[in-house]
């Protein structure tokens, strides 16, 4: 009988060189597209922009909600945009604060301040300080500068305290905040005294077809496999799932699965039963949550 790997010969081996993928980092869910520029969403990124244009000229604009499931582009959009509005105030002359801060990474209010602050060049310690304290820190540093924030994943502050950290920033001058949720109906259920403060302009990213589906797939696949290990009729259907799903990111999903089936097969291409194989792992968790939807549904029908 075979003795069991030590741990240093398991987790120190050199792996040897793929025969199915160039570079897998193409099909992580957060890696930034090919170019850093997000594909297909010309005409969102050019509206985006248009409504910080009067935040970046005046000082201070109508803030912002953008909503749209995930997969559909929404994070990429913001910060492409933001990096771009860095680099026209800087080539301007303006002298504004631009920072963007995930708050489902944060998952409370004082940590997301803290973090704001920090992105404004503080170096505030992970504990000790009172939210009272990081709100003077903030403003002293702001020092009445204009300032737009974003806030990916805003659903985590929204509920969480009586006067939330959202309305405090949206309470302070020359402060225009970009909010990203999944959902629309997360600013449709505040309080009216809340949307009548907030004031935010709706902006929906709609999921992509198949064909725009395909393409951002096939950029992907292109740098993430080795040539011929992925065929074109696969990339057709994983974008047809993709886009049934609505989450582009499931059809990274389902090209690395399917990837890793094959190289633990020992073969240099992904076949049929690859696919099928991930297929059913990686949709397993899409096609619960469906189900559930449909079963609260039926429990408490509108």
């Amino acid at each position: 009988m075979i003795g069991l790997t030590s741990p240093k010969q398991l987790f120190e081996a050199e792996p040897a060189e793929s025969q199915v993928f160039k570079d897998v980092s193409w099909l992580q869910p957060l890696s930034q597209p090919p170019g850093g520029k997000p594909l297909l969403r010309d005409e969102e990124l050019r509206v985006l922009a248009s409504y910080l244009t009067e935040a970046l000229k005046k000082g201070k604009g109508r803030n912002v909600f953008i909503h749209g499931k995930p997969g559909t582009g929404k994070t990429l959009c913001v910060l492409y945009v933001l990096d771009e509005a860095r680099r026209y105030a800087e080539e301007k002359g303006l002298e504004h604060f631009i920072v963007y801060v995930n708050a489902g990474r944060t998952r409370s209010p004082y940590y997301t301040m803290l973090e704001l602050v920090r992105a404004m060049g503080v170096p505030v310690p992970e504990s000790g300080w009172q939210m009272a304290r990081l709100k003077q820190v903030f403003e002293k540093t702001r020092g009445g500068k204009p300032m737009i924030i974003a806030v990916d994943e805003v659903d985590a502050l929204l509920f969480k305290e009586r006067e939330p950290l959202i309305y405090y920033l949206n309470r302070v001058p020359n402060i225009t905040l970009i909010l990203i949720s999944n959902r629309v109906t997360d600013v449709a259920a505040l309080p009216d005294r809340a949307l009548s403060t907030l004031q935010p302009r709706l902006f929906a990213l709609e999921p992509y077809t198949v064909e725009e589906a395909k393409t951002i797939l096939a950029e992907r696949a292109e740098r993430a496999f080795q040539p011929g290990a992925v065929s074109e009729a696969q990339l057709d259907w994983i974008a047809l799932v993709a886009s049934k799903l609505g989450d582009v990111r499931a059809g990274f999903r389902l090209l690395l699965a399917a990837g890793m089936y094959a190289e633990r097969d020992g073969s240099p291409k992904v076949e049929s039963t690859h696919l099928r194989n991930a297929f059913q792992t990686e949709t397993a968790i899409d096609q619960y949550k469906e189900g559930m939807e449909k079963l609260r549904r039926r429990k408490h029908p509108r």
